[in-house]
C-alpha cells in the first residue's frame, strides 16, 4: 500500500511538471519592432517585451541585422507599425506567416513615412482594443479614457492662456501631429516636416521674425535636433523644451503622453518665485 501510495504522488508530480512546462512552451513570445508598441503590449498584457529597436532609435531609419532577423523568425507574434512606417521590415515579414504579425491599427486610412501615429492617444486607444481582442486579454478602456479627457481641459486652458498673449510655439521636427490634433493643438512653424527635409531659407526667414515679434513662446525639441541650426534663428530668450517622441524615458503609455502633455503645459508658463 505504501509503495502504491509514493508511486501515485510521483506520477503526481510527474504530471504536474509536465503540464507547468506545456503552459510555458504554449505562451507567446511576443516581439514589438519599438518601444512604445512594447508599452502597448505592456498596457494590455501586463508584461514587458525588449523591442527589436534600440529604445532611441527611429523606425524610420533602421537596418536590419542578421541578429534581428532571427528574433522576427523565433517570436510567437510580431507587432509592428506597418510596411508604410516600417519599411525596413517589409521585406522580411513578407516571409512571417500572418498569423505571427500583428500590425497595429491594420486598415486605418493610410499612413505617410515620417508619421509618428503612436503621439496620437486616439491611434493608441484602437491600437489597444485590437490587441486586447487579437490576444484575448480583457481591458478597460475607463481609466485612459478619463486621463486623456483630464488632459484635453488642461491643455485647452493653457492654449488660451497663449492665444490671449498672442503666442505660440515651435516644433523642431514635426513630428506630433497626431498628439496635437487630438488635443486641439497647433504650432506656428517647424524646422523640419515629417520626412526630416531641411528647411528652407523662406521657413528659416519666417521663424526668425515670428520670434523678433515675440509671438514663440517655446520651440519643442527632440532626439533630431540640430541646436546650431536653432540658435543661429531664434535668440536664448525662446525657452527649448525637450520632448521625448520615441517614448525611450517612458515606461508606461500614460506617463508617455502625460509627458508631452507637460511639455506643453510648460511652454509659455510662468512660474513664480
Amino acid at each position: 500500500m505504501l509503495v502504491s501510495v509514493r508511486f501515485i504522488s510521483r506520477m503526481w508530480l510527474f504530471c504536474a511538471l509536465l503540464s507547468v512546462s506545456a503552459i510555458a512552451s504554449a505562451a507567446v513570445t511576443v516581439l514589438p519592432s519599438t518601444h512604445a508598441l512594447s508599452l502597448v503590449i505592456k498596457e494590455v498584457a501586463g508584461e514587458t517585451f525588449v523591442p527589436l529597436l534600440p529604445a532611441n532609435v527611429s523606425p524610420h531609419d533602421f537596418s536590419l541585422k542578421p541578429s534581428h532577423i532571427r528574433r522576427l523568425q523565433k517570436a510567437g507574434l510580431v507587432v509592428w507599425l506597418g510596411p508604410e512606417l516600417e519599411p525596413y521590415l517589409a521585406k522580411v515579414m513578407l516571409h512571417i506567416p500572418k498569423h505571427k504579425q500583428f500590425i497595429i491599427n491594420r486598415g486605418r486610412s493610410a499612413l505617410k513615412y515620417g508619421e509618428h501615429p503612436w503621439t496620437s492617444p486616439e491611434y493608441l486607444l484602437q491600437g489597444l482594443q485590437q490587441l486586447s481582442q487579437h490576444l484575448n486579454k480583457p481591458w478597460s478602456s475607463k481609466t485612459w479614457v478619463q486621463q486623456m479627457n483630464n488632459l484635453h481641459e488642461e491643455l485647452f486652458f493653457h492654449r488660451r492662456s497663449l492665444q490671449e498673449k498672442n503666442q505660440g510655439y515651435l516644433v523642431y521636427h514635426d513630428g506630433i501631429g497626431g498628439f496635437e490634433a487630438y488635443f486641439g493643438l497647433t504650432h506656428l512653424a517647424s524646422f523640419t516636416n515629417a520626412d526630416d527635409q531641411p528647411p528652407g531659407a523662406k521657413q528659416l526667414a519666417m521663424i526668425e521674425q515670428l520670434a523678433n515679434e515675440q509671438k514663440v513662446a517655446c520651440i519643442l525639441t527632440d532626439h533630431e535636433t540640430k541646436p546650431k541650426l536653432i540658435n543661429a534663428v531664434i535668440g536664448p530668450e525662446v525657452e527649448r523644451i525637450q520632448i521625448d517622441i520615441l517614448a525611450r524615458n517612458s515606461t508606461s503609455l500614460t506617463s508617455y503622453i502625460a509627458k508631452l502633455g507637460q511639455a506643453m503645459l510648460d511652454c509659455g508658463r510662468v512660474i513664480e518665485l
